[in-house]
């Protein structure tokens, strides 16, 4: 018998809890309150999605949690069943090991997001699997030291993006504060960060430029405010200057902060106003779909006329008409490090140390082509 879920909420997308946080919440809220009762089946994914106004993945972690945490059971092939609330035995079986901070001070973090959705999931796996109760919030970066001494968490995971949160987490370490940050990579070295080798991901994309002929080769920045853009700006520069070659300005749009309409106005004059390079690398993918786009609209054939290469590579790129050429993160493997480098400094009862940096990968598609 599939269960008659009442819903009383659908998810807030301002809400600081995460998508899949909510759904869980109300699931478990609902089997307490005996309206989902012991043996009745959970209703489909789809109909859960649209049930909650939510994607596939984010009802898929509820219930993953769910299942784990002894509230619903999973039968392969027969569907997901309530199991009613825990037991006591089972609970104390069951009760974490440590519990964790997760926080973030940028209001685009979502697991809906293509990058970020990856980095939570990795977390979320790596905490499952041992056991590890995680707290998400999102907080001011003044606010990470209170939230840390006030909520009963053993050490915090940090989601930094920007530029100007190095001192936040200096002043973290400072205080004693165990943490691991990642997705940026800072200038201070000994922070104790996971993030992508932004500079061997810049490599890979101009020397595939480089083996195909283009020496004309642009670049698109959107957010220099964030740390991955700045290191690719960075590295662009430094290599292109190591291989003796010469940077046109007009070949470069660079914008200090993430812009919306506006950033398209600017790119669709700065596309329209320049004699084109050969070949445009875009900083982050959405940007280079807009490069593509303004090229389309102008007559402009990729990569027939100007060959393009973004960084990130979500499933969307591979789908494409034209499959993107693109830089691909671990993005997964990011979370998981994060936790498991900060779980092994709690272990030693010592502040994690040393920023990590995990090799990206080049994937060639067709949005690449000979310099003609």
């Amino acid at each position: 018998m599939t269960v008659p879920l009442l819903i009383r909420n659908r998810i807030e997308r301002r809400n600081a809890r995460l998508v899949h946080q909510q759904i869980k919440e109300m699931l478990r809220a609902s089997i307490e309150r005996g309206e989902m009762r012991s043996g009745e089946m959970l209703p489909g994914r789809l109909e859960l999605c649209r049930l909650f106004g939510a994607n596939r993945l984010s009802v898929d972690r509820a219930v993953t949690d769910l299942v784990k945490e002894g509230w619903l059971i999973a039968v392969k092939g027969k569907g997901t069943f309530v199991a009613g609330p825990p037991s006591a035995e089972s609970a104390a079986v069951s009760a974490p090991t440590l519990t964790l901070g997760v926080v973030w001070s940028v209001s685009h973090v979502s697991d809906e997001n293509h990058y970020w959705g990856p980095l939570l999931r990795g977390i979320s796996y790596e905490a499952g699997e041992r056991n590890i109760r995680l707290l998400f919030r999102q907080l001011p970066l003044d606010g990470y030291g209170d939230f840390f001494r006030t909520a009963g968490v053993e050490g915090l995971i940090v989601l930094a993006s920007r530029v100007r949160e190095e001192a936040a987490l200096q002043g973290l370490r400072q205080a004693g504060i165990p943490f691991v940050a990642t997705s940026s990579a800072y200038d201070d070295q000994s922070l104790p960060c996971v993030a992508t080798d932004n500079a061997a991901g810049v490599r890979q994309v101009l020397e595939h430029l480089w083996g195909l002929g283009h020496r004309a080769i642009g670049m698109v920045v959107p957010n220099l405010s964030s740390t991955d853009d700045l290191r690719r700006w960075e590295a662009y520069q430094t290599l292109m200057g190591e291989a003796g070659l010469v940077i046109d300005p007009r070949w470069v749009l660079l914008a200090p902060e993430r812009e919306s309409v506006r950033w398209e106005e600017r790119l669709r004059g700065w596309l329209e106003s320049m004699p084109l390079p050969t070949a445009i690398f875009a900083a982050e993918y959405k940007t280079a779909l807009l490069v593509w786009k303004v090229l389309r609209e102008r007559g402009v054939a990729v990569p027939g006329a100007v060959s393009l290469v973004g960084f990130d590579d979500p499933t969307s790129a591979e789908l494409l008409e034209l499959p993107l050429t693109t830089v691909r993160q671990r993005t997964e493997v990011l979370g998981r490090r994060a936790v498991e480098k900060l779980c092994e400094a709690l272990a030693k009862g010592v502040i994690a140390e040393g920023t990590e940096l995990l090799m990206p990968e080049l994937i060639v598609r067709q949005t690449t082509a000979p310099c003609r």
